[in-house]
């Protein structure tokens, strides 16, 4: 289903009033911290002088609200412990909760995970759909560190104030926002496609996923079987004796450790 983009710019908002510019190298998710699934509340109560407060767009079940230009600074962060401000760098959307529970030091009370999936649905996909138009339209990779986050992860990267957005939340539904990353990717990867891809496009697309996939550390199973292998020289690594255990072999890698295995005595 294609994304349902609308405008309500917040005008009597004082951070639209003050219309900073920046630079767009990211996005940030965050979500109401309330129970409230109909934007046009928080659109209402946000359109008037004197609210500290401002994101770019509201991300409901069945549309998606825009309330600042995307190149406008938001008031959406806070301040980071390093002092320094996702408000300056990042593009900020709230997701719109469901109706029907409340919060207790930060958690969600009375929340119905199977009730509500549908609604998470809903909201989640049109995430998704927003931030990979957003990253297409600024040139930006969502895989790369610091670029997509929620509020709780830019807290712990110092450009944040202390919330816990979106991850009170979405992993009720399974969810991570790794996962959500990598959904990001492969929706523009999507709609590159739909865009008659190029050959060239492609080739520069998979490029960059094989050189992220390269230097990915391995994981923590391996890690008997990985010095096995290297003690019995059947994985050697490049010439700079990387070995990148999270790329994928040729069939000519493949025949070469098979040969390898073979010498063994």
């Amino acid at each position: 289903m294609e994304l349902e983009l609308n405008q309500q710019f917040l005008t009597e908002n004082d951070c639209y009033q003050t219309g900073q510019a920046i630079k767009p190298k990211g996005v940030m998710v965050h979500s109401t911290g309330v129970a409230q699934p109909d934007p046009e509340v928080f659109i209402r109560r946000w359109n008037r002088p004197g609210v500290e407060k401002c994101v770019h767009a509201f991300v409901a079940r069945d549309r998606v609200v825009q309330t600042l230009p995307w190149t406008v600074r938001g008031w959406h962060a806070g301040t980071g412990t390093s002092g320094r401000s996702a408000n300056d760098t990042h593009i900020s959307f709230e997701c719109c909760e469901p109706a029907g529970h409340t919060y207790q030091g930060g958690e969600m009370v009375g929340y119905q995970v199977e009730a509500n999936q549908a609604y998470f649905d809903g909201i989640y996909q049109n995430a998704v759909d927003l931030t990979a138009l957003l990253c297409r339209e600024y040139s930006l990779d969502p895989l790369e560190p610091g670029v997509v986050i929620c509020h709780a992860e830019g807290y712990d990267l110092g450009i944040a104030s202390q919330h816990g957005d979106v991850l009170q939340w979405w992993p009720k539904h399974g969810v991570s926002m790794d996962q959500f990353r990598r959904d990001v990717s492969r929706a523009m990867l999507d709609g590159d496609m739909e865009d008659d891809m190029t050959q060239e496009r492609f080739d520069e697309l998979m490029d960059g996923y094989l050189a992220r996939q390269a230097q990915l550390p391995p994981s923590s199973w391996s890690g008997p079987a990985r010095q096995w292998a290297e003690e019995q020289g059947i994985l050697v690594g490049d010439d700079g004796g990387a070995r990148h255990y999270k790329s994928f072999p040729t069939r000519e890698e493949t025949v070469q450790l098979l040969y390898r295995l073979s010498q063994l005595k």
